[in-house]
């Protein structure tokens, strides 16, 4: 059984292998952790699939610089996380740097070709509004998605190839990530650790091996095997791999 995890901070880690030889799809976010991911590619071929991006909890522009730079030269698998980050005072007062970064990502993603990882926090509002521009894309997987099925299910309705990937607020009793996984068609899902990101409480970190327990919290919820969950690599391939461009 493969254990895919659409969203994961390798090179974060002190040390990152793989859980089970399942794909992961590492974001990196300065040029530092880019260096390390590209490495740890090399290490594990065929593993890891990559994407660059500003995030919106540090919108500084001169970071689009670096991810036009790498998309011309170094190809990563996606573009991302991008996307608007409103959940705390200090977040929302950088508003218009996140809405210039993400502008200029969305164009970007749009003229290489490449999925595009959502983060989005308090600011769904925001990535209605660009549907026009999303629905071009190949793909959109929005990263640890938070909000309701009804939300979800317009998105889809906008014509964006949109993906809804879910990871430990599943084992945290979420309300609307437990719906979502509930509900949603397996044909929408990814799965995800965020790691080493989103720990539950009394853990020091996310550890790889939590996909495994994100796999069998789906599984449950919706009363059939894990080895049944197949549609979720199906799905992290289709949006990942290169065969996808």
């Amino acid at each position: 059984m493969i254990y895919s995890d659409s969203h994961i901070h390798c090179s974060v880690y002190d040390s990152w292998q793989p859980f089970e030889n399942s794909p992961v799809c590492s974001a990196a976010h300065s040029e530092k952790e880019w260096e390390k991911l590209c490495l740890l590619k090399k290490q594990y071929p065929g593993l890891i699939y990559t994407s660059f991006g500003v995030h919106p909890q540090n919108p500084d522009h001169s970071l689009v610089f670096t991810l036009e730079k790498i998309l011309k030269t170094q190809h990563p698998d996606a573009v991302g996380e991008a996307g608007f980050d409103l959940f705390t005072t200090e977040y929302k007062e950088n508003i218009k740097k996140q809405e210039d970064v993400w502008y200029a990502q969305l164009e970007l993603a749009q003229q290489y070709n490449k999925p595009l990882i959502i983060h989005c926090r308090k600011a769904l509002d925001k990535i209605f509004a660009s549907s026009a521009q999303l629905r071009t894309l190949k793909a959109v997987v929005f990263h640890s998605y938070s909000y309701s099925p009804e939300e979800a299910a317009s998105l889809r309705k906008k014509g964006i190839n949109a993906y809804f990937s879910f990871g430990k607020p599943l084992l945290n009793n979420h309300k609307n990530a437990l719906r979502c996984a509930s509900l949603l068609p397996l044909e929408w899902m990814l799965l995800e650790t965020d790691g080493p990101y989103q720990t539950l409480k009394d853990e020091l970190m996310t550890i790889p091996a939590d996909i495994f327990s994100v796999y069998t919290q789906l599984s449950s919820l919706r009363s059939i095997r894990v080895e049944d969950l197949n549609q979720v690599n199906i799905n992290f391939m289709n949006v990942y791999s290169s065969s996808f461009e």
